[in-house]
């Protein structure tokens, strides 16, 4: 059965590659031994391609599906699915599915952890900003905003269609000089009140004469 798949996988691989004219990225130290392991091992992308073709070939014209699929530039990029997925032996040989053989799947789910998610995006876009502002959202994961397997625009895979119209330096500029406005104004409401507090503390320890 998994020469099988490996064989069918293999076609799948040349279709997507012939077809795109792209060249497939995996790396040399992949386990050709396709088997259950305690620990999940790297087997190659040909694999994902026999069960996720047309979902591979949609991957492999965006931005980040050409880095990991056609032209790799690092080590991570070269591991294809697997850069991103995590190991694919156990889920290979399972049969595949939904929450089978350990793989980082994207989404909110039984066993999978939006920490170990965000952490597979930050391999990558280790913003400061991520960091900085926004250290106390430990439960926003990044595929609640970022979509990647699909174009998503014309200007950027990561940025949904309907973010697009809004998205950009005039709008950003008027939410943060809002907020400036709005942090100035209940400043000034606060001062008052504790001022108005004040004033009627001191009358009341002054009493009748």
């Amino acid at each position: 059965m998994p020469a099988r798949k490996f064989i069918i996988a293999t076609f799948a691989c040349i279709l997507i590659c012939g077809g795109a004219r792209i060249t497939c990225a995996d790396s040399g130290d992949n386990d050709l031994n396709l088997g259950f392991f305690s620990k999940p091992r790297y087997i190659g992308s040909t694999y994902c391609y026999g069960c996720h073709a047309d979902l591979s070939r949609e991957f492999a014209a965006t931005k980040m599906g050409k880095l990991f699929q056609v032209q790799p530039k690092n080590d991570l990029e070269q591991r294809g699915c697997e850069g991103c997925h995590g190991p694919g032996s156990n889920h290979a040989i399972t049969g595949g599915g939904l929450s089978m053989g350990g793989l980082v799947e994207f989404r909110v789910d039984r066993g999978q952890s939006i920490e170990t998610a965000n952490q597979v995006c930050m391999n990558c876009h280790d913003e400061a900003f991520w960091h900085g502002a926004t250290h106390g959202a430990r439960r926003l994961a990044c595929f609640d905003c970022h979509l990647v397997m699909k174009q998503m625009s014309r200007t950027s895979q990561l940025m949904p269609p309907y973010v697009a119209p809004w998205s950009n330096r005039r709008t950003w500029g008027g939410a943060v000089g809002g907020g400036i406005l709005a942090g100035i104004f209940t400043g000034a409401i606060s001062r008052r009140r504790r001022g108005d507090r004040r004033r009627r503390g001191m009358k009341a320890s002054d009493g009748p004469a």
